[in-house]
């Protein structure tokens, strides 16, 4: 068979992120601190970047609060520092380029609880690269801390968790964790089920060992990202404003959370005459028209991330309504999909755009992503809030008086209310508002 060269044209996806995109989705995830940390950086790098009106915005920043702030207020919110842990772990690794664009990606795509609930074919298709390329990002991202991070559902979780673990106590504790990773991976529907007993005999293990494995699986935590958001209360500059008025809400971003820069008009000047004269050197027309194109995009950057928070504000007012006007009883189940398509946006943008963002309502300053509460079934179909049901049982447990209420009894009051939710669950949420169970409730 005789080889020949010739031109083929084949179609093929690439992950190809220009500069400027590059930049615009770096500077819609910062926070505020890190954006003016970022745009002080650009300023003292590119001489056609100039600022304006600094020392009054400076003064502005450092008091807590803009024009539309409340210092008070603004000292409760949580910072969201599970993000940022990954981010410190990913600058510390050795991964570089496309790679590591993507795995930032994806942090950035996390819920709360550190998993990832956007389908892997969706990011694909919506950064136009391969799948595979996704999944390896995704095995990377897996291997920071806390274990358990960048899980697709709970099995996933505690797998990794389960991987993530060595014995060290000989092979006792070798065959309890090989028994707890093959019921996980092999065994899951038995073991969410009601034939636990059946384990043993189904894994050919010793009922002691069995035990271990169960008692190792009930140990691993579900939620390992909801430990990195309890942090000491911090002070934070609120991005944007919610203000009620006769006719409703009014959304207002806070200026003095955003640097305010500009293109230094003495170098455009120059560049222009530089432009001109054709005595100019080249590499100084060229060292010029650079900054000025890098100049121009990130003030367009900035302007956009203005936008698109204005954007998601003005659409979680809509969703919540309920809550701004009778507070969290009346939060709604709300997931980043459904305002992406109030928006035409992809959840991951407005999982970005989210992220590490706070806003000042006539309730208080909370983080943006509080808005987003997981949703429970109801007689009605249309579901509840996990947050609305918090707000419940901790009403129902601040009413005890001669009756201390058990979690089976909460369950019991809440179902007869019309909302789907088991003993476990309310155990759960009881958990996370750090009340104490019943027994102990009893004894004071």
């Amino acid at each position: 068979m005789q080889e020949a060269y010739g031109l083929v044209q084949q179609q093929a996806q690439r992950l190809t992120m220009t500069p400027t995109l590059q930049q615009a989705i770096t500077v819609l995830q910062m926070s505020t601190t890190d954006l003016w940390e970022y745009a002080a950086e650009a300023v003292t790098e590119n001489p056609m970047l100039d600022w304006v009106h600094r020392e009054r915005q400076e003064r502005a920043r450092f008091r807590g609060v803009g024009r539309i702030g409340d210092v008070a207020a603004s000292a409760v919110a949580q910072p969201d520092t599970l993000a940022l842990t990954l981010h410190d772990q990913l600058r510390l690794s050795n991964l570089h380029g496309p790679r590591r664009r993507l795995v930032r990606y994806l942090i950035d795509c996390l819920d709360e609880r550190g998993y990832l609930e956007i389908p892997l074919e969706e990011i694909a298709e919506h950064l136009r690269i391969h799948q595979a390329d996704v999944l390896a990002a995704l095995r990377e991202l897996q291997t920071f801390e806390p274990p358990g991070v960048g899980a697709r559902d709970l099995r996933e979780c505690l797998h990794l968790q389960l991987a993530a673990r060595s014995p060290v106590a000989g092979a006792a504790d070798g065959a309890v964790l090989d028994v707890a990773v093959r019921a996980v991976v092999g065994e899951w529907d038995a073991l969410c089920g009601r034939r636990r007993s059946q384990l043993a005999g189904r894994l050919g293990c010793s009922k002691e060992t069995m035990h271990g494995a169960l008692t190792l699986i009930q140990s691993l935590d579900p939620h390992p990202g909801l430990n990195h958001g309890l942090g000491s209360a911090i002070h934070v500059m609120p991005d944007v404003s919610i203000t009620r008025t006769n006719g409703g809400y009014v959304v207002a971003a806070n200026d003095d959370a955003f640097p305010h820069l500009r293109v230094n008009e003495e170098y455009r000047s120059y560049l222009s005459l530089a432009r001109a004269d054709q005595d100019t050197q080249g590499d100084t027309r060229d060292y010029l028209s650079r900054n000025l194109a890098s100049a121009t995009a990130l003030l367009h950057s900035i302007e956009a991330r203005r936008r698109t928070l204005l954007r998601v504000t003005e659409a979680l007012v809509v969703h919540q309504r309920g809550f701004l006007d009778f507070g969290p009883t009346h939060m709604r189940p709300l997931t980043l999909k459904m305002v992406g398509d109030d928006l035409g946006l992809h959840e991951s943008t407005v999982s970005r755009a989210v992220a590490g963002k706070f806003v000042q309502t006539p309730r208080g300053v909370f983080e943006l992503r509080h808005f987003f509460p997981a949703r429970l079934g109801s007689k009605d179909g249309e579901g509840v809030s996990a947050a609305s049901v918090k707000t419940s049982i901790k009403a129902l447990i601040e009413e005890e008086r001669l009756e201390v209420l058990t979690d089976q009894m909460l369950a019991n009051i809440l179902q007869e209310r019309g909302i789907q939710i088991s003993r476990r669950t309310v155990a759960k949420y009881r958990e996370e508002m750090k009340i104490a169970p019943s027994a102990l409730r009893r004894e004071l």
